[in-house]
């Protein structure tokens, strides 16, 4: 009875994100209770909360061996396999499951997960919908499913998922914002009175009422309301940076480590071996245009645009960054072997993704902190540098609600200022360090001049001209899950350019902290 008290109360601090106490009190009953496997399995999961995967595992791994039996205890190996990349270890794990039992809903919805990363999109649609089956009612499972379809391009039956949610459950706020983020309110104005009636409810927790705001300030910038907007989305990002841990120093660190590295390194002179496979990786401030450079670019019938992949980024941390801080030795080391390990493991990711094209789009977020890693590794690659008029940038991030943790730095006008200057003379160092290496594509020009811009583009990228890149939106085969999503399958259109103009007077003062053009 002693124990059970023990594990509820464990449980509650897992549920309440008390990680590191869980690990604590954990440890201390393992101590006592040695064969307990449902300890090691909460201990795991709170180590995988925390990202010490590789710690998770072991504990995973030896609730296991003493309760084999137990699925949940696989599933959550699974998952923590998924984290680390390790992609076919967690299918043969869920397979392993689901031959066990064919109606484990949690199998079924992470395998489908697993499978959207792998951009294997029917499997995880098919997945989700076996799930559905079996707990009908989960309204995060519907949303998954929802959201999958949106990355589609199928907004019309995305937005049916979201309506019928909120026919079970009219206050569930993630539909409510999945709609706004697929709908123009010039045009769709029917959940708009829902929203703010429901942003009203004072028990509303703080990162609902967030996003609620944020799809507000969204809809009445649709319906170019602008003055409401901006009060919506300055409240909006009040209360999310209230919510996030964002320290800029941390960024700065790392990006100070890395030019001291490349300052006096001759990146001219290094010589790999080709890959078969040609790679273009686009870089840009989020906002700056790189999804609509990726959807001219994929629309080719040679190239595939994978979308924002954080692979990349994932192997130099775990190898070469500690403390936000690059590590020379363990570079220099690799280099002498004259291994190309970076390169082999980035394209062994890349051969499970669901494509055989000759050429792979990468516009992972941050990939323009790892150019010289690109140029050190990547022989056969192309760097795409996205800029747009700064003003319109800092707005689109400010006005924007993402997901990732990594945009943590957007909700804050001060930070977004720091980020943006440190990110231009980030750029500015590998411009004169690899000039001929990056070519920049202003999101003005190929607005204004769509086919000049696009020749000049597939010139650099040495792909013949293909129509469909002035056709791109038509394409049923790209795949979007940024929140550029809606507005990427559009044709071309101008109406973004200069729209800073309608917050000048709100936004002026951090307008004119941006030191460069």
């Amino acid at each position: 009875m002693e124990l059970k008290k023990k594990v509820d109360q464990l449980l509650k601090e897992l549920k309440s994100g008390k990680f590191n106490k869980v690990i604590t009190d954990g440890e201390k009953l393992l101590k006592k209770y040695q064969d307990k496997g449902y300890l090691f399995n909460i201990c795991g999961l709170a180590h995988q909360r925390l990202n010490n995967i590789e710690t998770s595992i072991s504990y995973f791994k030896k609730a296991i061996s003493l309760e084999p039996q137990n699925l949940g205890h696989k599933n959550n190996l699974a998952n923590s396999f998924i984290y680390l990349n390790q992609h076919e270890e967690a299918e043969n794990i869920f397979k392993e499951i689901l031959k066990i039992n064919s109606e484990n809903a949690p199998a079924l919805v992470n395998y489908a997960r697993l499978k959207n990363i792998l951009l294997d999109f029917k499997s995880s649609i098919n997945l989700y919908q076996k799930a559905l089956k079996f707990v009908k009612n989960d309204l995060g499972i519907w949303l998954n499913l929802g959201s999958v379809y949106q990355s589609l391009g199928e907004f019309k039956k995305a937005n049916d998922i979201f309506e019928s949610i909120l026919k079970i459950k009219p206050s569930f706020v993630p539909a409510h914002v999945s709609i706004s983020k697929i709908n123009n309110y010039s045009e769709h104005k029917s959940n708009l009175t829902q929203m703010r009636d429901l942003n009203k409810i004072n028990n509303l927790n703080k990162k609902d009422k967030s996003d609620l705001e944020f799809a507000i300030g969204k809809a009445y910038d649709d319906q170019k309301n602008y003055e409401l907007s901006i009060k919506y989305f300055e409240s909006a990002n009040e209360k999310r940076k209230k919510l996030v841990d964002y320290n800029f120093k941390s960024d700065e660190k790392l990006f100070k480590s890395i030019k001291n590295y490349f300052q006096n390194l001759n990146l001219n002179n290094i010589k790999r071996n080709k890959n078969s496979k040609k790679i273009i990786f686009i870089v840009g401030l989020p906002r700056s245009g790189t999804t609509l450079l990726e959807q001219i670019l994929s629309a080719h019938h040679q190239v595939f645009g994978a979308g924002e992949l954080d692979f990349l980024r994932q192997i130099i941390n775990q190898y070469f960054v500690q403390d936000n801080k690059l590590l020379p030795q363990k570079i220099n080391e690799l280099q002498l072997s004259n291994n190309n390990m970076i390169n082999d493991k980035y394209f062994n990711y890349l051969e499970n993704l669901n494509n055989n094209s000759i050429v792979t789009i990468d516009k992972g977020p941050q990939n323009f902190i790892w150019i010289g890693f690109i140029k050190l590794f990547f022989q056969n690659a192309k760097v795409i540098h996205s800029k747009r008029n700064l003003r319109d940038t800092f707005l689109s991030n400010y006005k924007n609600n993402f997901a990732s943790k990594d945009m943590d730095w957007t909700y804050d006008p001060s930070e977004i200022i720091k980020y943006f200057n440190s990110y231009y003379d980030h750029m500015s160092f590998w411009k004169k360090k690899c000039e001929d290496f990056i070519y920049d594509v202003d999101y003005e020009n190929i607005v204004n001049n769509s086919e000049t811009e696009i020749r000049k583009l597939l010139n650099f990228c040495e792909l013949d001209w293909d129509e469909n890149c002035l056709k791109h939106h038509q394409s049923k085969e790209t795949i979007i899950k940024t929140v550029s999503a809606y507005q990427a399958r559009k044709p071309i259109y101008k109406t973004s350019i200069d729209s800073n103009k309608h917050y000048l007077q709100s936004l002026k003062k951090y307008f004119n902290q941006l030191n460069y053009k």
